[in-house]
């Protein structure tokens, strides 16, 4: 990651996807002070709905114990929890920031790309920032939105959106760990994104960064996080994960990151574009549908649509109601964008 120049420079790194991609955030943050940066983090709040079965992500103002609350973003410690109607649900950046004991800005998603770019941009110049990095554990944000195995877009999106705006970094960390896209796709889509000019460096894990990650894991669940963990411990083959939901490839590739540049990406997958002026998670939400694409805001509503509590989504259930989900959107869908898209890959 040096090859962004970081000597003497002070980052910000948000955790981009779901809650547990502040574990691999923190990992490449502290990557960062090593290499001579300063940095802060900063994560969305969106727990899987294992833990948290209300559907979407922390409000702001669900926040309980914050050290202070600006627009659009609050900053917790390990004291900070949020309270979803009545309900006590402590955060994955909650539970980082006991690990690290430092603070970690949340960043709200509800107000659309607009808004996260107007708090990412906010928290920058509060810190002094020089440089901002979205992490995204897995890869989903370089989808095109086509793609079969496609779960969980939306996050991913408005944050890359917001990241182009303030042209910052993508770091992409482990292909594939996250059950979606394979291995051998997103690097598919890395390559693509390199040969626009849009491929900063990449870097693979060492000693240092898998200890702290197995400490931040002690805090923190994210399967998808401790995936390059056991691959840089010798471990191949393939896992399961999400209730057996979704199969993982580990190998040596796994352990490694890639830095893209933000707005060459955003500038080339055409939903995220049509995102970039939205003031809205659901404005967002249903230009993706509007594509065809299932959302991981759909999935949770048609879970909870059920009645269905967190205990009671086992692997088939969730996969059944993912499958269903996405077929429904797909055939409600008002542009002709993914057959578009399909068609052209296959000429290419």
């Amino acid at each position: 990651m040096d090859c962004i120049g970081t000597l003497g420079k002070k980052a910000l790194v948000v955790a981009a996807g779901g809650g547990g991609d502040i574990a691999s955030a923190v990992m490449i943050a502290k990557a960062l002070e090593r290499l001579g940066a300063r940095a802060v983090l900063g994560s969305v709040a969106w727990e899987r709905y294992i833990y948290d079965d209300l559907p979407g992500p922390i409000r702001i103002d669900e926040i309980r114990n914050a050290i202070e609350l600006g627009e659009g973003y609050a900053l917790i410690n390990a004291g900070s929890y949020a309270d979803r109607q009545g309900r006590r649900v402590v955060f994955q950046a909650a539970m980082a920031s006991a690990a690290i004991n430092e603070p970690i800005y949340i960043i709200d998603l509800y107000s659309g790309v607009k808004g996260f770019y107007r708090a990412i941009k906010a928290i920058a110049e509060r810190e002094g920032v020089d440089f901002i990095i979205g992490v995204d554990a897995g890869g989903d944000s370089l989808a095109s939105g086509c793609e079969d195995d496609l779960w969980s877009p939306l996050s991913d999106w408005i944050a890359l959106g917001a990241l182009a705006l303030v042209d910052g970094y993508l770091a992409v960390h482990s292909p594939g760990s996250d059950g979606e896209l394979s291995q051998e796709y997103v690097l598919e889509r890395v390559d693509f994104f390199a040969r626009m000019g849009g491929l900063v460096g990449a870097r693979a894990m060492c000693s240092e960064d898998a200890s702290l990650l197995e400490r931040i894991l002690s805090y923190v669940g994210s399967e998808a996080s401790r995936i390059p963990l056991l691959a840089l411990r010798g471990m191949r083959g393939e896992v399961s994960i999400r209730n057996g939901s979704r199969r993982v490839k580990l190998s040596l590739l796994s352990t490694f990151t890639f830095i893209l540049k933000a707005k060459i990406v955003a500038d080339s997958i055409e939903p995220v574009r049509e995102i970039m002026n939205t003031d809205s998670l659901y404005e967002a939400r249903g230009i993706l549908n509007s594509y065809g694409i299932y959302t991981e805001l759909d999935l949770e509503e048609d879970l909870h649509s059920k009645g269905l509590r967190s205990s009671d989504v086992t692997g088939q259930v969730l996969l059944d109601t993912w499958l269903r989900g996405r077929e429904r959107v797909r055939r409600s869908a008002s542009r002709s964008y993914c057959s578009k898209h399909i068609s052209n890959e296959k000429l290419n």
